[in-house]
C-alpha cells in the first residue's frame, strides 16, 4: 500500500504557497470505503462527489507546476494512483476519466462518397461526438437492476435517472427506463440494453436508444466502422458512438451507443426533427417461430393475415393505427403498435410487386422506382455484399426494416444491427471473398428483393456502385487510418472493459432452463454454415490487436483490416478494375 507522505490538504492555507486554484474533475466510482483526490505536484487534495453525479468527483486545488494525477484514498492514505502524470492544467480541467490518458482526440474521418438519399433530412445533434467516450451513469433501485440482470430472458423494466458526462458537459435526464435488448445477446455474459426516455423532449432529440454490448467483436470497432461507411454512402441509418456505462456504482463496461428506429427517429431522419405524418415501419425478424415462414419479402397472397405471423413486426404506424400499445416479451422494445392484420397491407402490396413487377421493357425502371426508393435498395444491397453482413437480408433474411414513406409514397430500405459484418460471420468467409456478388452467400437463393437485379439498368447501376464504393470507400487506403486512430482511442477503455465483472456470468447453455432452444445442425438454414457458427467461440481468446491487425484468425473471424484488404482486392479483380 502506498502511503502519501504529506497529509491531505483540508484547509485554505495549504494552497497559499501555490498559484491560483483551479477545479479538478474526474469520473470514477470510489466505493463505500474510499474517497478520491488529486495529487498536485507532491501534495494531495481531497475531492468531493459532484451534486450532479456521485461518481464525478470535483474540487479546488492549486495549479500544478510539474503535473498532477488522480488518486484513491482511504482516510489520509493514498492506496491507488494513476500510473501516469497528467500535463499541467492552466484552467479548470475537463471532466476527466480515471486512468484514461486523454480527454478528446482527433480521429480521421471517412469521406462522404455519396450524397444522402433525397428523402433524408437528419437532425444535427451532439449525440455522437467523434473523438470522445462519454460516461453514462444510471441511478436507480439497485435491487431492481440486479433482478433484471439475473433474469436475462425476462422483460423486466427499471426506471432510472440518467447522467451523461462528456469532457465539457453534463446532461441529466429523469425517468429513463432500461430493459434488456437484443435476442441472442441475452445469452451472453455481457448484456445489451434498450433505453426509453419518458420526457417527450427526449435526449438530444431522441427518446429510444440502444446500448450495444460489442461482445461478439474482439476488435470493438466493427459496428463503428460499418455505421461510418453506411453514412458515407448516404443511406438512412443510426449514428454510432461509445460510452462507459454504470448502474449506480457498478461498472457495466464499454458500450456502443446507437439510435433505435422508433418514434421520434423517423422524423429526425427524414424531416429534420419536425412533425410529420409517419408511415408503416416493418422489421424483418428472420422468420416466424410459429409458422416457420421466413422474412424474405415473399408474396404470400392477398390474405394480409399471412403476413402477421411474427416473421415481420410492425414497429411504427400512422397515428390513427397506434393508439394502443402491447407488451411483447420477445420484442426488443416492448412497446409495438397493436398490429391488426390490415396494418400489413402495405407490406403485402410491396411483396406482391417484388414478385410480379416487370423486369424488362421500357417501363420496368419507372415501375420499380414508383414502388420503392431504389437508391436505398441498391446502395444497401451493395453494402451488404462489400461489408459482409452475415446476419443481414441477403445471408439470413434478418436485421432489416422497410419503411413506407407517406411523403414519397415509396418503400425505403433500412439496415440494422450490423455486428456480424466485416469478417465476423456465420457464413463461409471464402464465399464472401470470391469477388463475384452472384456467389455471395444467399444471393442466388429466394430473395425477392434482389429481383431488381433482373432489370438491366439496375444491374448495371449495382455493379458500377460495387466498383465505385470499393475504390473510394471500402478499401484499406481509405479506412485503415480511421481504424488505427479509433483503436488508439479505445485501447485503454477496452482494457478497462475486460476488467468489469460480467453482468450475466453463467448464461445457460442451449436446451437448459432459461437457455436458448436446442437447434440441430439440420435446422440451420443455408447459407449459414454450421462449422463456422461453432467456430465463433474461439474469438474469446482473440486479443484486441489481433482482431484488428491479425490474419487467419478462424473460419468465423478475419482481422478487421484483413477484411477490407481481401474484399477490395477480390471485387476489383472480378470486375477487372484497378484501385
Amino acid at each position: 500500500m502506498l502511503i502519501q507522505k504529506s497529509l491531505i490538504a483540508t484547509c485554505l492555507f495549504a494552497s497559499l504557497a501555490y498559484g491560483r486554484n483551479i477545479t479538478y474533475s474526474v469520473v470514477t466510482p470510489a466505493g463505500d470505503q474510499h474517497t478520491v483526490g488529486v495529487t498536485v505536484d507532491d501534495t494531495t487534495f481531497a475531492l468531493k462527489p459532484s451534486p450532479e453525479c456521485p461518481i464525478l468527483f470535483t474540487g479546488e486545488a492549486p495549479e500544478a507546476t510539474k503535473g498532477y494525477n488522480y488518486v484513491k484514498l482511504k482516510g489520509n492514505q493514498v492506496i491507488e494512483k494513476e500510473a501516469f502524470l497528467r500535463q499541467i492544467a492552466k484552467d479548470n480541467t475537463p471532466n476527466e476519466v480515471y486512468n484514461r490518458t486523454w480527454n478528446t482526440v482527433q480521429v480521421a474521418k471517412l469521406p462522404n462518397v455519396l450524397s444522402p438519399l433525397p428523402g433524408i433530412n437528419r437532425i444535427q445533434t451532439d449525440l455522437h461526438i467523434d473523438g470522445q467516450i462519454p460516461t453514462l451513469y444510471f441511478s436507480g433501485d439497485q435491487a431492481a437492476l440486479e433482478t433484471m440482470l439475473k433474469n436475462a430472458t425476462g422483460d423486466n423494466k427499471v426506471t432510472t435517472n440518467m447522467t451523461y458526462i462528456t469532457p465539457s458537459k453534463i446532461h441529466q435526464v429523469n425517468n429513463v427506463s432500461i430493459h434488456l435488448g437484443g435476442r441472442g445477446s441475452r445469452w451472453s455474459t455481457k448484456l445489451a440494453y434498450n433505453l426509453k426516455i419518458e420526457d417527450k423532449n427526449g435526449f438530444m432529440g431522441y427518446r429510444r436508444l440502444k446500448l450495444r454490448s460489442l461482445v461478439s467483436d474482439p476488435s470493438y470497432l466493427r459496428e463503428q466502422i460499418i455505421y461510418d461507411i453506411l453514412q458515407s454512402a448516404g443511406v438512412a441509418t443510426t449514428g454510432f458512438s461509445y460510452a462507459r456505462v454504470y448502474f449506480n456504482d457498478r461498472p457495466m463496461g464499454l458500450y456502443g451507443f446507437i439510435e433505435n428506429y422508433r418514434n421520434p427517429w423517423l422524423k429526425n431522419e427524414f424531416n429534420g426533427g419536425e412533425k410529420m405524418d409517419v408511415g408503416f415501419l416493418y422489421q424483418g425478424m428472420s422468420g416466424s417461430s410459429t409458422t416457420g415462414s421466413r422474412s424474405d419479402l415473399s408474396y404470400r397472397g392477398d390474405n394480409v393475415t399471412a403476413y402477421a405471423d411474427g416473421a415481420y413486426r410492425l414497429k411504427e404506424a400512422p397515428k390513427a393505427d397506434k393508439a394502443d400499445t402491447k407488451k411483447d416479451a420477445g420484442d426488443e422494445d416492448k412497446e409495438d403498435p397493436v398490429a391488426n392484420p390490415a396494418d400489413f397491407t402495405k407490406l403485402m402490396e410491396y411483396t406482391k410487386f417484388l414478385e410480379q413487377g416487370p423486369v424488362n421493357g421500357s417501363d420496368a425502371v419507372n415501375a420499380w422506382k414508383e414502388k420503392m426508393d431504389m437508391e436505398s435498395v441498391i446502395r444497401n444491397m451493395v453494402l451488404e455484399v462489400l461489408l459482409g453482413f452475415s446476419d443481414g437480408y441477403i445471408a439470413n433474411l434478418d436485421n432489416f426494416y422497410v419503411y413506407h414513406s407517406p411523403q414519397l409514397n415509396k418503400m425505403i430500405y433500412l439496415p440494422s444491427d450490423v455486428d456480424l459484418g466485416c469478417g465476423s460471420t456465420m457464413v463461409k468467409l471464402n464465399d464472401m471473398w470470391s469477388g463475384n456478388y452472384e456467389q455471395y452467400p444467399g444471393f442466388s437463393m429466394k430473395r425477392p428483393l434482389l429481383n431488381f437485379i433482373k432489370v438491366p439498368e439496375f444491374k448495371q447501376q449495382f455493379e458500377q456502385l460495387l466498383v465505385k464504393l470499393t475504390k473510394e470507400l471500402v478499401n484499406p487506403a481509405v479506412v485503415n487510418k480511421r481504424i488505427d486512430e479509433l483503436a488508439n482511442m479505445l485501447r485503454e477503455d477496452v482494457a478497462w472493459d475486460k476488467t468489469v465483472p460480467p453482468a450475466n456470468p453463467n448464461p445457460p447453455e442451449a436446451g437448459q432452463p432459461g437457455g436458448p432452444p436446442s437447434i440441430e445442425p439440420s435446422m440451420i438454414p443455408p447459407p449459414l454454415d454450421v462449422p463456422t457458427i461453432m467456430n465463433m467461440g474461439i474469438r474469446a481468446n482473440v486479443t484486441f490487436d489481433q482482431a484488428i491487425n491479425g490474419l487467419n484468425l478462424g473460419i468465423s473471424l478475419s482481422g478487421l483490416k484483413e477484411w477490407f484488404q481481401r474484399q477490395s482486392q477480390a471485387t476489383l479483380a472480378h470486375f477487372n478494375a484497378t484501385q
